[in-house]
């Protein structure tokens, strides 16, 4: 599996983009840097670049246990690790024709709800670390917090995620 990365610009400031690719299909994935955290996209590309080599070692089908072999080495980094598996799940469902909610097996639930009003908690998906630790932390009695990035990165993977929660709200950069 080929793995790259990017840095892209947005009116916030700067984004980390990783993309998987086999068989001429890509799976994306992105981060944010949060200044506020002490992050920034240098440090997001150096631990990208200092551990590609686990991904690029993976093939498409491995993703779920390359999200949780990532969360192992990379514990302090819950957002490289959910970016890279969400591009991961993306590429799987693309080569193997099947949307994510068929993946995730969500398909029968709810459609995606987007909450206004929100008085509840709410969970940052990018912050669990994986798609699946995303899933392990689902409950009706919580929202999915969805920031939206500028080229609709990992829209779908969020989106289903959101159809396990009492349903999503955007939140802003």
């Amino acid at each position: 599996m080929k793995f790259f990365y990017n840095l892209e610009r947005f009116e916030d400031g700067e984004y980390v983009v990783v993309m998987l690719e086999e068989d001429g299909k890509i799976g994306t994935g992105a981060i944010v840097p949060e200044r506020k955290e002490g992050e920034n996209y240098k440090t997001v590309m150096g631990v990208i670049e200092e551990y590609r080599h686990v991904v690029e070692l993976a093939k498409p089908q491995q993703f779920a246990s390359l999200s949780f072999s990532l969360r192992e080495i990379l514990p302090k980094h819950p957002k490289i690790t959910f970016a890279i598996s969400a591009a991961a799940l993306e590429l799987f469902s693309k080569l193997e024709n099947m949307s994510i909610s068929k993946i995730l097996s969500c398909e029968g639930l709810k459609k995606p709800i987007r909450l206004r009003n929100w008085k509840g908690e709410t969970l940052f998906a990018e912050k669990t670390g994986g798609v699946f630790e995303t899933l392990s932390s689902s409950s009706q009695d919580l929202a999915l917090s969805i920031r939206r990035y500028p080229k609709s990165e990992m829209e779908e993977v969020l989106l289903s995620l959101s159809r396990y929660f009492a349903g999503y709200v955007l939140d802003r950069w």
